[in-house]
Parts: structure tokens; C-alpha cells; sequence
């Protein structure tokens, strides 16, 4: 850690938080926390970028694009993710002879884009008539 965050780091335990008593449980809620706002949606963000084949190079280029804000300050967060996405078989890959690996939706993957898109669709065709319950209701 440098040095001036060490120094933050002092001040803060001496006046922000002096009152404060972090303990493990804290701890590990606000890890879970900082892990799941660091993560990807990957069904909404990277699945429908694959369905035709890409690089990873392509698809972090893609989510700049898009501004998912994640990957600004962790870009290997995206290959860390579509090889989990591999390993769980909803994306097939292949290395070229340039050495650059592409990847695409595998059957799975486009079964799960499938569904996650009807259950949008369902959602939003449902919101209209729960507003008009809840409107005829008053």
C-alpha cells in the first residue's frame, strides 16, 4: 500500500471511524458488496455481444462502448469473465493461428439469451396491467 494511503488510512481510524468497530462479519458483507458491484452482468452485457464470434479485444472495446463502468479501472474482469463463462459451457472458443482466441455463444448461452429476453419481455408486458390494478384500486 503507498504511503499516503497508509497515512488516509491512519487519519481515518483516529477520526472517521474511531467511534466505529469494524468487525469480520463487516468486513466480509462489504467484500460481498464490492465484489458484486465489480462484477459483470454477464447475460445482459457480454452474451448478446457473442452471437456472432469475437476477441475479448472486441468485446472490452464493445463494453467501453456501451460505458459499463466496471471494466474501466479492471479491464481483465472481461477475460476473467468469459472464461467462466467458457468453463460453464455457455460460450464455445477457439485459438487462431495469430494466437487470438475468439469466443461464442454456445448452444446453452443462446438458450439462456433466449430465456432472459422472454422474462424481459414478460416484465415489461406485465408492469402496464399492474399499474392499472393498482390504479382502479384506489
Amino acid at each position: 500500500m503507498e504511503e499516503r494511503l497508509k497515512s488516509l488510512k491512519k487519519a481515518m481510524k483516529s477520526t472517521t471511524f474511531k467511534e466505529i468497530n469494524f468487525t469480520d462479519e463487516h468486513r466480509e458483507k462489504a467484500h460481498k458488496q464490492i465484489v458484486q458491484m465489480q462484477s459483470i452482468d454477464l447475460i445482459a452485457d457480454i452474451f448478446p455481444l457473442l452471437i456472432e464470434e469475437k476477441t475479448g479485444t472486441e468485446i472490452t472495446q464493445l463494453l467501453h462502448m456501451k460505458g459499463i463502468k466496471v471494466i474501466h479501472l479492471n479491464e481483465g474482469i472481461v477475460y476473467t469473465t468469459l472464461h467462466e463463462a467458457e468453463q460453464n459451457g455457455y460460450l464455445d472458443a477457439y485459438w487462431n493461428e495469430d494466437g487470438e482466441k475468439f469466443y461464442k455463444l454456445s448452444k446453452k448461452g443462446l438458450k439462456t439469451l433466449q430465456k432472459q429476453s422472454q422474462l424481459q419481455k414478460k416484465q415489461l408486458s406485465l408492469k402496464p396491467l399492474l399499474q392499472e390494478v393498482t390504479t382502479n384500486g384506489q
